[in-house]
């Protein structure tokens, strides 16, 4: 057997089946949930001209699966220190793909290619938001961003 490509296998198991069935009957809860604690986010956070906030484009709806802010590279790794000593996690999720082994080697990428996408990866954070979050938990965290900017 030849594989000419990059496959994927997207089997999944039983268990994880039906805990996905038991989550889809409380998809619209888990959504609202997630999309007030993005609102309340957004709308402390927008007093600070530093930050570019998540912002989905005209007639689309997001779920905020991530809160992700972005603020100037040069402080991006300052910031998270900051909230990591007030017990804030947060999260660098996604580099650059094409500087990953696979399309470097398959494609030839390298640093400097892509230089909008290595730029904004250098800039964001994502900021902790899940459904069960608490009020004094959101306000914790909006606390410890506004904070870096005192």
């Amino acid at each position: 057997m030849d594989y000419k490509t990059l496959g994927y296998n997207f089997r999944m198991s039983t268990m994880t089946a039906a805990l996905g069935i038991s989550q889809l009957k409380k998809i619209n809860k888990i959504i609202n949930l997630r999309r007030n604690i993005a609102a309340i986010m957004t709308k402390k956070l927008s007093k600070i001209n530093e930050i570019i906030l998540p912002s989905p484009p005209t007639n689309y709806f997001s779920v905020y699966q991530m809160y992700t802010i972005r603020v100037a590279e040069n402080i991006r790794n300052d910031l998270i220190n900051h909230l990591t000593d007030r017990s804030i996690m947060s999260k660098i999720y996604f580099p650059p793909i094409h500087l990953t082994s696979f399309y470097k080697e398959k494609f030839g990428y390298d640093k400097g290619n892509l230089p909008i996408t290595e730029k904004i990866s250098d800039q964001v954070i994502s900021l902790p938001i899940y459904p069960n979050l608490k009020i004094d938990q959101i306000h914790e965290i909006i606390s410890g961003v506004l904070e870096f900017w005192k």
